[in-house]
């Protein structure tokens, strides 16, 4: 059984084999048509492997969306909830499959920084999970007990893609239309006298960040840090217009952002398995859980101080660059491609984000309040596979506070010094306040804003405050 069936025309033969050596080196097996073996019905074998795939890769040409056997095997792929449709060439989409979900791939040369690569390689790792042998920037490392998760592609799509009636749109975040990326359309090559076959997998250069890439690096000490994903290089605007409800005035003037390289940020927030490890290896006190259970929940109690410890012991255990996202870069990745206040769209509901749901958006509806933390991985990601950016746990970023964004910077560097403290209490003599990101199990909805932001002193800690780490390629 293979994990992804690749349809395509013939005509595309080329991108198509530079697509399945991509997914091939995720760690996934991959089924492409090869020359066909004497004595077998190219039919019948198409129509077994199609059958027996977990999903449907389309790419979707001019050629392609008029292919009788493609036609036929995206529509067998939608009906089954496994298509992943992926634009290759600017054509109007095929008659059906409008409202579908699909990675914008038109010009991608093999690139690995492509957003549209990106955003494909996002869903499909919400369907698959990570590939049974994805690799880290220092070799391969096995993740495949991360296969389970339940990150199913119907989720995905809501924060992923195009806009089907919009094919010029990157935003992809129509809350109307919350449609899966399970998209695509199992297309078969044109070509009868051509076969199937599973191909072997692929581990491609070690000193490579490609987007989309999930690894975890070994300790020093035995077993690994964090699972992390690679973040695309690409530009935003970085806070909310001033026409956004419930808006801040700290979080304008918006400005374009630039992030000139891929970078790799925590899948998760840190967890109390993960942070708990170098409290013993460091005779730290292990923070206090409030009951509520330790191992796959965020950790919390930990001030920013503890977070640069974190980062510093991490990178001195694995050899490699950890420290906290600038908070460019954690809104750069929360966003992951939209500009809508949420990059589930234009509202969340408590089956997204964990926070006080008798508090919701403007135009929301009053729902579920847990009243504690979710293990981590427990609510739908975002486009590029980050778990819980919203609620749980607020999220120290590297950044000291400033009031607004005058005179920021355009590079996603974190921005210091600050002007001057606030006075409000919150920044205090004992030091300049820091910012956090992201909002927490006990906040309004409108603290979930992709733009939103809030600050304390660095040595605060509470049962609200978390982190999750980033990494730079060494």
């Amino acid at each position: 059984m293979s994990d992804i069936f690749i349809c395509y025309s013939r005509t595309d033969s080329a991108i198509a084999k530079q697509l399945t050596d991509r997914l091939a080196a995720e760690g996934w097996t991959v089924y492409i048509d090869v020359q066909n073996q004497v004595g077998r019905r190219w039919d019948q074998e198409i129509e077994h492997q199609l059958e027996v795939a977990k999903s449907v890769v389309a790419l979707w040409s001019a050629q392609s969306r008029t292919s009788e056997y493609v036609l036929e095997e995206a529509e067998y792929g939608k009906g089954n909830n496994k298509l992943f449709p992926a634009l290759i060439e600017r054509v109007n989409y095929p008659y059906g499959f409008s409202r579908i979900q699909t990675a914008d791939m038109i010009g991608w040369k093999g690139e690995p920084d492509h957003p549209g690569l990106a955003q494909l390689l996002a869903a499909l790792r919400g369907h698959l999970g990570v590939g049974r042998q994805p690799f880290a920037a220092k070799g391969a490392i096995d993740e495949s007990r991360h296969g389970d998760a339940d990150l199913r592609p119907v989720e995905l799509s809501r924060h992923s893609g195009r806009d089907r009636r919009n094919p010029d749109s990157m935003d992809g975040s129509d809350p109307e239309h919350p449609c899966s990326l399970d998209s695509g359309d199992p297309c078969r090559n044109d070509d009868k006298n051509l076969n199937a076959t599973a191909l072997p997998l692929q581990t491609p250069p070690a000193n490579l960040f490609i987007p989309g890439q999930t690894f975890r690096d070994p300790l020093k000490i035995g077993g690994e840090g964090p699972l992390m994903v690679v973040i695309p290089s690409g530009r935003f605007l970085m806070g909310s217009p001033p026409d956004e409800p419930e808006r801040m005035d700290s979080e304008g003037p918006q400005h374009e952002v630039i992030i000139q390289t891929p970078f790799a940020l925590g899948v998760t927030a840190v967890t109390f398995a993960d942070y708990d490890l170098f409290c013993r290896n460091t005779n730290r006190e292990l923070p206090d859980d409030k009951g509520w259970g330790r191992e796959t929940r965020p950790v919390i109690y930990v001030s920013w101080h503890d977070a640069q410890a974190y980062c510093a012991w991490l990178s001195q255990q694995t050899s490699q660059s950890y420290r906290l996202p600038s908070e460019a870069e954690w809104e750069y990745a929360c966003r992951a491609g939209t500009s809508t206040p949420f990059s589930f769209g234009g509202n969340i509901t408590p089956e997204q984000v964990n926070y006080d749901g008798n508090h919701p958006y403007v135009g929301g509806k009053k729902g579920q309040y847990r009243v504690k933390t979710v293990p981590v991985q427990s609510l739908p990601p975002n486009a590029w596979g980050l778990y819980e950016m919203y609620g749980n746990v607020w999220e120290w970023v590297q950044d000291e506070w400033h009031g607004n964004y005058n005179g920021a910077q355009s590079d996603g560097s974190a921005w210091s010094p600050a002007s001057k403290p606030t006075g409000d209490g919150r920044v205090s003599a004992t030091g300049v306040g820091r910012v956090l990101r992201g909002g927490s199990w006990v906040s309004n909805a409108w603290n979930f804003r992709s733009a939103s932001r809030f600050r304390f002193v660095p040595g605060f800690r509470s049962l609200i405050t978390g982190f999750r780490c980033a990494r730079v390629r060494s």
